[in-house]
């Protein structure tokens, strides 16, 4: 601790800047992601309940109703599935990046 000089003060604070600003940006960009892909499923839900809606008015018999709802809820569980692997996917990559944007600072301490 002795050896800390101003030059290093700055550099360090710079430094712990320069890190906080990048994740800000990575997390931000993160949940502006989710808000999108979140949207865009639960868009592309409502329409196809619509339509199966739709095909349930039409149908001649209870048979083709049931069917129609089949199908919808088929499309729903592959829709909310993609969503759940799409987030998680993106959750995985925000924290490598979060560890690539901390993990050189700590290198560098426990060097110093």
């Amino acid at each position: 601790m002795n050896d800390m000089t101003p030059d290093k003060i700055k550099d360090l604070l710079e430094s712990a800047i320069k890190s906080n600003t990048s994740a800000w940006a990575a997390q931000s960009k993160y949940f502006e992601d989710l808000i999108k892909r979140n949207a865009a499923s639960f868009a592309s839900l409502s329409d196809a309940r619509i339509a199966s809606l739709k095909e349930i008015g039409e149908s001649q018999t209870f048979n083709q109703a049931f069917e129609a709802n089949i199908a919808y809820e088929d499309t729903m569980r592959e829709e909310l599935n993609k969503l759940y692997e799409d987030n998680q996917k993106s959750w995985d990559e925000l924290q490598d990046e979060l560890k690539g944007i901390y993990r050189p600072a700590s290198s560098s301490e426990d060097a110093a």
